[in-house]
């Protein structure tokens, strides 16, 4: 196969920025010559999902990338840490901070993350505070990271009051997507990052929506094509949002679609696994366009067809999917408060005309939410 490059290309008022994204199978054993131009004699430092190491029986592909990058650079120190979103926490990020900072680093070096969302959140943060900021290389490991959360330079960390409410942008070099590297996901973790990938069909793109709910079979045996098709064309739509928005002034909002909710929605599981963020965004989305449609802006018709898809997909759909979490109406509107997207305390939503355009919502009603919530919940 193979590999697909683009860039993604951002529109700045002092400079313009520009990285590529590299997908493909079977990157990382050659990951030192495909990232040769940024890691050259350089220290360089992993942050990787514990999951992974040189001696792990899960995949060798980790250290077949280590191998790889050791022979081009000055020295390569690990970092290893728990995945889960109990991980991005301020007390994490000072020991990943710590731990850099023992090397002997400079203002040259350069941190690799290697893993799925919560490692490159992690980590590219800490890139982005270390030294006043260094370079840092995004090598996303699950299908939630590909196609979404490693493109864009959003980083940060969970705080008590709600998630990634503590972060900076900081945007990486390059990202490099291995699709045989999905293979080591759990079907759980696989089948929510499936949940991100729908929601770029549902704010951009109709016709990609349409052909997700004819190829997902595939996709879920693994089809090589196909994931290289889903990763490049959900990033894709994700870098042309984001061209002129890349602080999320504006257009950039839309890709939240769902996740007002789902933020509430993990904030009542503590991040201890009972509800994953895909499955979260899953639910999110589904709650999206019910409200989409009790305010008449989208039609029943779509906003079933997107309930069903979710389903097919083996996907949480309602709040009543989850009956470990004790949810109620007055603590999710609590949690809606505290949301980025909000300006002047009035509460902002994505919501959808249709499937395939979704657009901005100001000041939402609370008392429109308050019902709409009780009758959910």
């Amino acid at each position: 196969m193979k590999s697909k490059i683009f860039n993604v290309s951002l529109t700045r008022k002092k400079a313009n920025l520009s990285y590529p994204i590299i997908v493909g199978d079977d990157l990382l054993s050659n990951g030192g010559e495909i990232l040769k131009e940024f890691i050259y004699k350089k220290k360089i430092i992993v942050v990787h999902d514990s999951f992974f190491s040189i001696k792990s029986k899960h995949d060798n592909a980790f250290e077949k990338f280590i191998q790889s990058i050791k022979k081009l650079t000055t020295s390569v120190k690990l970092i290893d840490i728990p995945g889960g979103d109990h991980t991005k926490s301020i007390d994490q990020l000072n020991k990943i901070v710590e731990k850099v900072l023992e090397n002997g680093i400079d203002r040259q070096s350069l941190i690799i993350a290697f893993g799925g969302g919560v490692v490159g959140d992690i980590a590219g943060f800490a890139a982005s505070i270390v030294l006043r900021g260094i370079n840092f290389i995004q090598v996303p490991t699950t299908l939630l990271s590909q196609v979404d959360s490693s493109v864009g330079g959003k980083t940060g960390i969970n705080s008590k009051i709600g998630k990634n409410l503590i972060g900076s942008f900081h945007q990486p070099l390059a990202v490099l997507a291995d699709i045989n590297i999905l293979k080591t996901l759990p079907e759980r973790e696989f089948r929510a990052g499936f949940a991100e990938v729908i929601k770029y069909g549902l704010i951009k793109d109709l016709n990609f929506f349409n052909w997700l709910t004819q190829e997902y079979i595939s996709i879920f045996n693994y089809d090589k094509n196909n994931l290289q098709t889903v990763i490049t064309k959900s990033c894709q739509i994700k870098a042309e949002i984001i061209k002129n928005d890349e602080k999320e002034g504006a257009e950039r909002a839309l890709l939240n679609l769902g996740h007002t909710f789902a933020h509430a929605i993990e904030s009542f599981g503590n991040y201890d696994g009972r509800i994953i963020h895909g499955e979260a965004v899953s639910i999110g989305i589904c709650l999206a366009f019910k409200l989409s449609n009790k305010l008449n802006f989208c039609p029943i018709d779509d906003t079933q067809k997107v309930i069903n898809f979710f389903q097919k997909s083996k996907l949480p759909t309602s709040l009543h999917d989850i009956k470990s979490l004790s949810i109620s109406t007055s603590g999710m509107i609590e949690k809606f408060k505290f949301d980025k997207k909000n300006k002047q305390n009035e509460l902002t939503f994505i919501l959808n005309k249709k499937i395939g355009e979704s657009f901005i919502k100001y000041n939402m009603d609370v008392n429109v939410l308050t019902k709409f919530l009780d009758e959910e919940i």
